[in-house]
């Protein structure tokens, strides 16, 4: 499996959409709905003009809805690849606990995945393969938040990466 077929980092960080969602998250309040498994809640359009990086994107590729997905404590997220979604933005909003984001594919027809890992970094954005089967493991004792969105039209995440990186907003790491 390459990593560069399931995930690429952004190239600009996140700024004050982090502290409104962590500050968000704590009220006991919210019109949490489910979601394909998830518990969601839309989060403002009006975030897609405040954050650079979601306004670059957004020129790019429109986007359609930004929304918190939260994980329960000690659960996981079974595999799958989405049914809607092709590729999407993710950024985790929660601290870096003990939870992860895993990409598989089948190594024998019984027992073994070969794996990878998005470790995400505080503040980054990552777009996100919905396509390449993947998990998310919550072993914390504390919800797990997660901002994700969907694009206006969907594209696959080859097509995606392409037009991110004519327009500079994949970060390279060489």
């Amino acid at each position: 499996m390459n990593p560069d077929n399931c995930y690429s980092q952004l190239f600009s960080h996140a700024n004050e959409i982090v502290s409104f969602l962590r500050c968000l998250s704590t009220s006991t309040k919210l019109p949490w709905e489910e979601h394909f498994g998830f518990q969601a809640i839309p989060i403002d359009s009006e975030w897609i003009k405040k954050e650079h990086m979601l306004s670059e994107v957004n020129e790019v590729q429109p986007i359609k809805q930004l929304g918190l997905l939260k994980i329960p404590p000690k659960s996981f997220y079974n595999w799958h690849v989405d049914d809607y979604r092709q590729s999407c933005i993710n950024l985790l909003i929660s601290d870096m606990g003990n939870s992860c984001t895993l990409f598989g594919e089948e190594k024998d027809r019984h027992y073994h995945n070969n794996i990878i890992e998005l470790k995400y970094m505080p503040s980054t954005y990552y777009l996100f393969n919905n396509q390449v089967k993947h998990s998310v493991t919550n072993l914390d004792d504390k919800d797990r938040y997660l901002l994700s969105l969907y694009f206006e039209k969907e594209s696959p995440y080859e097509v995606l990466k392409a037009k991110f990186e004519d327009n500079d907003l994949i970060f390279h790491s060489n």
